[in-house]
Formats: C-alpha cells, structure tokens, sequence
C-alpha cells in the first residue's frame, strides 16, 4: 500500500503546519489563477490488490475500542455518546440528552431536552440574551451499530491505484499517491473481501494545499467479484462462495461540481456495464471529460454534457460574485440542522474553534462543509480543512489548532480517543451539537444583528427542516401549543421515522432523489423568489446575502483603521511597522459595546488576519474585498439617503442562472478506434462496447488525441479569467450610485 512516511510533514491552508501521525502530503498546486480551463483535473480508478497473510492469520479483522482505554478516552468516549451509533436507546431508540441552554461549556451536552413526557423537540426562539447556544431539537432515532467483530470468508486488500488519465501528472498539480485514502475513508488496513454483494455507493472529499486552493474528489464505490489467490487466502468457511472487493472510480477537479460531477459517474458506470448503448470505447470517455468539456466561463455560459439519455448541467455564477456555486445543494445543511444549530456551527467557525461534522452518509460531509465555509464570506477559512477525514488522519483531531473536519459514524467510535476536549462536534444526521470539557465559550453575539439574522434565515428557509420530516410550519405551531397527547406523539415518531428513511439513502448511487431527471427539481424547486427595485432573488441567496450583511454591518467602520500607507510589504504583525499595521485595538475600542466581545475574537482570528493583509496589499487584486468594501457603501447609502426602508439586494444568482447561454459539449470521438478493441453491432446497426465489468486498467490505445476547444469558448475563458484575477466575484449594485464601467475595471 502507498503511504506517506509518518514522518512527512503535511502543508495546512494558512500559516500553521504540523507533524501528527501519519500524514498525507496536500496536491500541490501551481501559483497561477486557481481556475482551470478543464471541467476535470483527473480520472482515477483505485482497485484492490490480494495482502500476503501468514498462515495463522485467517484474515478475520476485529474493529473495537482498546479494553482498558485510558481516562482521558472514557472521558471523551462519555462526552461524545450522542454520536454512538446504538448508545445509551431509550423511548424506541432515542438518545436522551441532558440540558445546556444556560449552563457553561464544560457539559458533555450541548443540547437541550425535555424530561417530561420523552418529548424531545422543542420551538425554534431566540435566547433573551446575547449567548448563542445549540437548540434541542432532534429527530433522528439511533440505528443499531453492527457487531465491531467481523468475520467475513474474503481475504484482506489493499488499495492502488489500477488506471489513471491523464497517465503523466498536470503541470503543477500531481496527482497525490495517497489518494486510495480518500477513497477508502473507513481504513485502508481493513478492507476485505466479501460473501455479499453491496449497491453502489457516493462520496466526496477535498484536498487544500498550502496556499487554500482546493481540489474536489468525486468518487463512486462498486463491488466486483474477485477471485482471491489461493497462497495466501486462508478461508475459514466454504470456498464455493462468490467474493466481491470495491472498487473506485473518482474525479478530481478544482470545481465544486459535486452533485453533477456524481450524476455524470453513475449514468458512465450504468452505461458502460448495464446497456448495449455505448458507441465508443470507455478511454474515449474518460478522454472527453478530462480534456475535451471546458469549464463554464463565469456569468458566460453553462455547459451541458450528454450522457445516457440525461443532461448534465455545469454553470459558475457571474464573474466577481462572491456566492459558493449554487450548484452546491445548500437545501441539505437546513435540512440537516435546525436554525439554532446551524447559526452555532457558523458563529464557531466565524470565532475559528475546532469543529468535527459527523454523520452516517459520507456524501454529506464534504457538501456541508463547503455550504458553512461558503457562510463566512468575506474571510476565508485559513486553517486545516479535511471534510472527510481519513481513519488513517484520526489524530489530526487533536492538533493544536482549530479545524474543519468531518467524519463518518462509522469511523468516529474508533477515533473518539483522538478528539479534542475543544472540540466542537455536530450531527448532521441528528441535528445535535457536543461540546468538550474544555471547550471555550463564544463571545455574545451583537444582538441587533443576531435578530436580522435570525429573522432573515427564519423568513426564506424556516420551513425546510420541518418540511423534510414530512411537517408544515402550522404543525410545528400546533405542537408548540399543545402538551403531551397521543396525536403529537405520533407526529413526533413520524417525523423521525421520515427523516431517518430519507437520510439513510443518501451516499446509495443510483438514489431516486439524485437521479439525472430530479437532480435539477430537488436543488431548485425552492428557489422561492421576491420582487424589488432590482429584481428577483432566491431564497438561497437570500441566505448567503443574510450573512454577508452579518459582517457588512459589524465591519462596516474597519476602514478607517487601516495604514494610510499599505504598499509596503512588511509584515503588519512586526512591532516596528506599528505605522503599516491596522490598527486593531483602536477599531474594536470604538465599536458599539455590544460588538466589541465579538470583534475582539474576530480580529485576532487567522481569517481575518488574512483578510486585512488582502485589502492593504492586494485590494486591487481581490475582487471578494472589492465586492465587500462596496456592499457596506451601499448599505451605508441606502441608511443615508432613503428614509422609507426598503430591501437592498446584491446577489442574484437565480437570474444569472436563466440568462446564461448554454453551450453543448461535443460527445466522445467515435472516430479513428483502432481495430483492435473488442466491439459488436447492436441493435440500432451501430458498433457498441459492452463490458461485463468495469475495466482495472484502460487502453491506452483507445485513448487517441483530444479535440480542441472552439475557439470562441477558449478566448472567453481566457477574458472572464483576466477580469476577475481567477476567481469569479461580482460588483454589487448601489441603489443611489451608478457604479461607471471605468470604474469597474479598474477596480
């Protein structure tokens, strides 16, 4: 098995480097734009090879926690039990948790429950004073963990890495040799071969590199049979049964296309092994996705891609706009957590705690973790970044420094040990948030801002978590009225049987809801809209508008306390460039009481640090500072100018989207296959591929040369690119000041 040294360093975005455990070393990407012409960076498939057993190993795996654990890990096993899976059932499996509302942050809880009558849901309401808390809503059952000892008649594996295009590395960006890890997250010490077959599964994850650029793994799990050698496979059953090993096919590329990038897998898998419909060979697949579909221009065009029958759909917001792609499905994390949760787990992250999302369907980690970074704009999260975290990596929970990570259930029982008294751990399957022993308090909250907060995320998505546990706004209402009786009882039980059957199905590839027909309804189906001066905007970018406004307000004077002169390129932290630095105890002193807890965290943070050392050096160079600095001017001009109160919006994606052109990506080149590749002529008289099973290696042969881009495409790439400095922000509009186009581009 390829490993990095226990000894290798491992390169964290931001300033903070550390040597814990056995490390994997980051894809290093090159200092240029971070976008990319190309949809897709790699093409990897990661099969298993046989492990040579000794005789007396019969390659049985147990998987439990050590017998005699240590204090420190029954104390921490103790604080975590929420996130068991089958820990401490009670009331029809359902985990009783103890209160926090009130109390410091030394509980082991940070949820709320009522002891009378069972009932474990509670009104969303928003705290008479400034401390936000986790609410103590949940609805998930617990499901029973299996037996941690597993006897199994397959041999142990191992991962490699069997076929790889393009078959040299990119310029600049290797492809990491430890990638089999994240394709394996569970372990990659304990994979086996199998007696039972298991269906298709989905996840995601995403490297960082020193300097932040991110690279998003889309991979899809499949079983084939496998036949073991007879050396060294010690069976301690029949051996007339069939055995299965996984194996993985993963995309890497620098876009976020995550739910595309997992509809284009399953209908090439569905395609290549179940039809008669394949009309060139899988290298000339695996070809066109990887050189011959371009990346969407921002705010130019979408790209569609054809495949099986369905349309895959790739667009990037306006050039300068500073949302996540709204092709990131936000409607999940509101689904997941309630509005209580949801503002704790971004106001940790805006004060940089360590924070670890857990959850039973891996698909979930990497999207949700990408929606709450997408939270936090204008900063940028600047520390460790692994949101779905290896088994091998489990240590890097107790670095030193705070982290977004993510988990899944099944890993966390054998990592709870590693896990930081610090550290913030939320649910997203059970919506509830653990706090450690020694996790730190957060500052209060501004209360003004918490209130439009909270009223704003209330306004647009209030009804999302209730309505995907089958419940309307007026049964929450009529539950919130009511006391402990027989009806709302069952409601209650419904609603966790509902969700519970919803969320278990999520990482399963060939899933109804992310089939390539409803993939575009169930993303968009809610992009509820309201009418203005500037036109309609959707309930997501409401949200995102509803945080960046969060920030434009508590930061609106900052200024006023930078340098005069901030050309130089001194270190702003240096006691002898006092004069070059910002000065940040005079802007927290001249805040409002009530912002001044929270500033005096937040200017301290390595997020904002990052963000000033942008807008005093670079601020011709970074359109996201651009985009803010003029969101507070015009908030400050409506405030100014306009006595009737009115909404002032930015963010218009929703627009964007319906006005974009499409452009249609040519089809894999059917022509110049060489004779020798196996085909036959189906039904339609066409020469078709069909393969009994996914191939471990591709052909080399069949790959032939890429096509070009057209070139219209590829000089629009080329200007979009150099308008936003490689990253695609958008200019806010002021209501009361025409914002000239000299001005713009000169900005």
């Amino acid at each position: 098995m390829i490993a990095p040294s226990r000894n290798d360093p491992v390169e964290v975005s931001g300033k903070h480097k550390t040597r814990i455990g056995q490390r994997v070393k980051p894809i290093q990407k090159s200092k240029k734009d971070d976008a990319s012409d190309r949809l897709v960076e790699y093409f990897v498939v990661v099969s298993t090879r046989q492990c040579k057993l000794d005789s007396a190993h019969d390659g049985s795996v147990e998987m439990s926690l050590p017998a005699a654990a240590d204090a420190q890990t029954k104390a921490r096993l103790n604080a975590r039990r929420a996130h068991m899976p089958g820990e401490d059932q009670v009331n029809g499996n359902f985990l009783r948790l103890s209160s926090i509302a009130g109390c410091s942050t030394s509980s082991t809880s940070s949820t709320c429950s009522s002891e009378e009558n069972g009932i474990y849901l509670r009104a969303y309401q928003t705290t008479t004073d400034d401390d936000i808390a986790p609410s103590s809503l949940s609805l998930t059952p617990l499901e029973l963990s299996p037996s941690k000892t597993e006897e199994f008649d397959g041999c142990l594996l191992e991962p490699v890495i069997s076929a790889r295009y393009p078959p040299a590395d990119r310029p600049g960006q290797p492809l990491n040799p430890s990638l089999p890890q994240f394709c394996h997250p569970q372990g990659t010490d304990v994979l086996r071969a199998s007696t039972e077959y298991k269906m298709p599964k989905i996840h995601y994850f995403v490297l960082t590199d020193s300097n932040a650029g991110k690279l998003f793994g889309t991979c899809l799990t499949f079983y084939e049979e496998f036949v073991p050698d007879d050396e060294t496979y010690h069976p301690t059953r029949s051996t007339k049964k069939t055995l299965y090993a996984p194996r993985v096919l993963c995309l890497l590329s620098t876009w976020p296309y995550l739910i595309a990038f997992r509809t284009y897998l399953t209908q090439l898998y569905r395609l290549a092994t179940t039809t008669d419909l394949m009309q060139a060979p899988i290298e000339r697949y695996v070809l066109n996705i990887c050189e011959e579909v371009p990346a969407p221009q921002p705010g130019s065009f979408a790209v569609q891609l054809s495949i099986l029958g369905s349309n895959v759909r790739f667009w990037a917001p306006p050039a300068k706009q500073p949302i996540a792609y709204v092709s990131l499905p936000f409607k999940l994390l509101f689904e997941c957590l309630d509005i209580s949760n949801l503002m704790y787990t971004w106001y940790s992250l805006a004060c940089e705690r360590k924070v670890l999302l857990v959850s039973g369907q891996m698909s979930l980690l990497a999207v949700c973790a990408e929606i709450l970074c997408s939270l936090l704009f204008p900063m940028r999260w600047s520390h460790l970044y692994i949101p779905l975290l290896p088994l091998s990596l489990s240590p890097m929970l107790d670095a030193p420094m705070p982290y977004l990570c993510g988990i899944s259930r099944e890993n966390f029982e054998c990592v709870v040990g590693d896990i930081g008294d610090e550290t913030v751990v939320v649910d997203l399957d059970r919506n509830v948030i653990t706090l450690g022993q020694d996790t730190p308090a957060l500052p209060p909250i501004p209360h003004k801002q918490r209130a439009k907060l909270e009223s704003a995320l209330q306004r647009n998505v209030g009804d999302v978590f209730w309505n995907a546990r089958g419940m309307s706004q007026d049964e929450v209402s009529k539950f919130r009225r009511s006391g402990n009786n027989p009806e709302i009882k069952e409601m209650h039980s419904n609603a966790r049987s509902l969700w519970s059957e919803k969320i278990r199905a999520t990482d399963d590839a060939f899933n109804l809801a992310h089939a390539p027909e409803s993939t575009s309804i169930q993303y968009n189906e809610d992009a509820r809209v309201g009418t203005n001066a500037f036109g309609k905007q959707s309930r997501w970018d409401a949200v995102q508008e509803a945080f960046l406004s969060f920030y434009a307000d508590t930061l609106k004077n900052y200024r006023k306390f930078l340098p005069k002169e901030s050309n130089s390129r001194m270190n702003w932290h240096e006691k002898d460039s006092s004069k070059l630095r910002f000065h940040s105890e005079q802007f927290v002193l001249s805040q409002r009481r009530e912002f001044q807890p929270f500033l005096e965290e937040l200017v301290l943070t390595q997020q904002f640090d990052d963000f000033i050392t942008r807008r005093m050096y670079n601020s011709s160079d970074e359109p996201d500072v651009i985009f803010f600095d003029k969101t507070i001017d015009a908030k400050r001009n409506k405030s100014i100018l306009q006595v009737k109160k009115a909404d002032t919006t930015f963010l218009h994606s929703a627009n964007a989207h319906r006005e974009l052109h499409q452009y249609t990506a040519i089809l894999p080149n059917r022509e110049n296959i060489p004779p020798n590749c196996h085909a036959t002529v189906g039904s339609h008289g066409h020469r078709i591929y069909k393969y009994p099973v996914w191939p471990e290696t591709f052909d080399t042969s069949m790959f032939g040369s890429p096509r070009p881009f057209p070139k219209d495409i590829a000089a629009e790439f080329k200007r979009t690119i150099t308008l936003s400095g490689g990253r695609f922000f958008v200019v806010p509009r002021d209501p009361f000041e025409e914002y000239h186009e000299e001005n713009e581009s000169s900005s």
